[in-house]
């Protein structure tokens, strides 16, 4: 894998081999649904290649973008602890490659190995404590405040260098639809705050990339822009949907 991943960090390097044993290697196109809100909670999955799109279906049925994940990432492990159904769908942006863990095969040995029920444990915390501080970020203050948080957000997660070596890809597709989900604004009205940076040298949309992708042309100034750091607060305030 190109990513390690977070669960590593609990883990001894025999706990870890012994771990990858239990699950198999599943494959999804582009566009496949890995995962299917309301279904049961069978599996846990770890990310080992490409990229999945988190969403929730509201009260109309509409698809809620809540969330990109990547290499190295865990999905279904909420339903890992506590065998609820699952709170949100996952699909593959890209192509992806996930190592399938089933829950009775995980159960033994996870009573086997109390360190990694705990590594297990400690990512679920450390993704609500990241979620739930972005979605603070995300519903407070000024619609500009809250685009330029996802922008930076995405930056720090899904960026890599610009052409020019000073400005920052982000390397998802982060369209005007998905931002506005997670400001809960309209799109016309994200466009037009996108279209505020462009004109200020912030950002620059992509428009004649290919693939398209945000680029942020002065992360400092954007930060600065929005207000400098957000801190965390107490994940049992907020909750939070996931795979």
């Amino acid at each position: 894998m190109t990513t390690t991943p977070a669960l590593l960090a609990g883990l001894s390097p025999a706990a870890w081999a012994e771990l990858r044993e239990l699950g198999h290697v599943v494959s999804y196109p582009a566009g496949e649904t890995i995962l299917l809100q309301g279904s049961p909670s069978e599996t846990m999955l770890l990310m080992e290649a490409g990229l999945t799109a988190v969403t929730v279906s509201d009260d109309g049925g509409q698809d809620v973008f809540l969330a990109f994940r990547g290499t190295g990432d865990l999905l279904g492990e909420f339903g890992c602890l506590d065998r609820q159904p699952r709170s949100a769908t996952v699909r593959a942006v890209l192509p992806t490659r996930c190592r399938v863990f089933h829950h009775p095969t995980l159960d033994r040995f996870l009573a086997r190995h109390p360190d990694v029920h705990r590594a297990v444990t400690n990512v679920v915390i450390g993704k609500m404590r990241r979620t739930v501080d972005q979605r603070i970020r995300y519903a407070q203050g000024r619609l500009a405040d809250r685009i330029t948080w996802v922008l930076l957000d995405h930056a720090q997660e899904f960026g890599r260098p610009g052409p020019d070596g000073s400005s920052t890809v982000i390397d998802v597709p982060l369209s005007q639809a998905r931002i506005a989900d997670l400001v809960r604004a309209r799109p016309r009205i994200v466009g037009q705050e996108l279209s505020a940076l462009v004109r200020e040298g912030l950002v620059d949309t992509g428009y004649r990339s290919t693939p398209r992708r945000l680029r942020l042309l002065d992360e400092q100034r954007l930060r600065r822009r929005a207000g400098g750091e957000a801190g965390l607060v107490d994940v049992a305030s907020v909750q939070h949907p996931q795979a």
